[in-house]
C-alpha cells in the first residue's frame, strides 16, 4: 500500500514539474482567414443552394464553390477588384471586375472589400445597400460577436448565407494562373449549367 502511494506521489511530481508549451497567439508565420459557407438564393425564378469556401488575407481571397455532389465546381480567385471566375467542368475561365460578378450572380453591387467587412466583421455597408433598396439581417455569435447569418432581401430575392466555420490557418493563399491551361469566355458561358 505503501508503494502504490508514493508510486502516485512520484508520478503526481512528475507530471506536475513539466514546463507547459507556450501558446502563440496569433500563430508565427503568414496566415489567412477561412470560412465556411452554406447559402441559398431565391429569385422567384432560379433557386440555388450550395456551399463555398472563402479563403482571403490581406491582398488576395479564393472562393471555392461546391457542386450538391461536393465536387468543386467553380473557384473564383480576387486580387482587389480583379477577379478569375473559373468552371473546372467546362475549362473556361472568365476575368473582369468582382462588383460585376457579385451583380451578376446574385444581384448585389458590392465590391470585395465591403463584402469582407461584411462576411468576417459584421460591418453592414448601410449606405450602398440603401441605395440598392436591399434590406440587411444579420445575426452574430454571442460569444465572439462574429457573424453567423446575414441576410439579404430585395423584392422577391432573398439571399441568406451562414457561416458555420470560420478560423486562423497557417500558411499563404496560391493562385493559379489559368489562362495558359483554359480557354477565355464570357461570364454567361462560364456560369451556365450545361
Amino acid at each position: 500500500m505503501r508503494k502504490r502511494i508514493l508510486l502516485l506521489l512520484a508520478a503526481a511530481c512528475f507530471l506536475s514539474c513539466q514546463t507547459p508549451k507556450p501558446n502563440l497567439q496569433p500563430p508565427g508565420g503568414p496566415q489567412f482567414q477561412s470560412q465556411s459557407i452554406k447559402f441559398s438564393f431565391h429569385d422567384g425564378e432560379t433557386r440555388q443552394n450550395g456551399r463555398i469556401i472563402w479563403r482571403f488575407d490581406d491582398r488576395l481571397a479564393k472562393f471555392i464553390f461546391f457542386t450538391p455532389l461536393n465536387q468543386v465546381g467553380l473557384e473564383l480567385d480576387a486580387i482587389g477588384e480583379d477577379a478569375t471566375l473559373v468552371n473546372f467542368a467546362k475549362k473556361a475561365f472568365w476575368r473582369g471586375d468582382f462588383m460585376v460578378l457579385l451583380d451578376k450572380l446574385w444581384g448585389i453591387e458590392l465590391g470585395l472589400g465591403p463584402m469582407k467587412d461584411l462576411l468576417a466583421k459584421g460591418i453592414v455597408p448601410r449606405a450602398e445597400f440603401a441605395a440598392q433598396g436591399i434590406d440587411v439581417q444579420l445575426e452574430k455569435n454571442a460569444m465572439t460577436a462574429a457573424p453567423e447569418m446575414i441576410r439579404l432581401r430585395r423584392g422577391t430575392t432573398d439571399l441568406m448565407l451562414r457561416i458555420y466555420k470560420n478560423e486562423w490557418r497557417p500558411g499563404n493563399i496560391v493562385l493559379i494562373d489559368y489562362g495558359s491551361r483554359y480557354q477565355a469566355a464570357d461570364l454567361e458561358t462560364v456560369l451556365a449549367n450545361d
